[in-house]
């Protein structure tokens, strides 16, 4: 798990693809979604670089990336935002977007 000063170091450095989760510390469908991306992307992309930040700790993130609601899924691409889901993450339309951008 990575502070919010190291990921907004990883957006600003990194230009490859990069999916950070936001989560909260008490939010169940948080741990759901998190188990399915360690068993889903890390085995389908291994070189899909994953971030998880509590959002309970980095207040800072949240409001500069303007996150209302947790579990929020985000991907960065050369430093920009290229896609964010909330709430109800659709893994079909997230799997065929990281698919077509590795």
């Amino acid at each position: 798990m990575s502070n919010e000063k190291q990921i907004e170091d990883i957006i600003s450095k990194n230009k490859n693809l990069i999916l950070i989760f936001v989560k909260g510390t008490n939010c169940g469908v948080c741990h759901a979604v998190e188990n399915r991306i360690n068993s889903t992307f890390q085995n389908l992309y291994p070189t899909l670089d994953i971030h998880y930040l509590e959002i309970d700790n980095s207040p800072m993130f949240r409001g500069q990336h303007l996150i209302f609601t947790i579990p929020t899924l985000l991907l960065f691409y050369e430093n920009v935002e290229i896609h964010r889901e909330s709430r109800i993450i659709d893994f079909h339309r997230l799997n065929k977007m990281i698919k077509r951008l590795i």
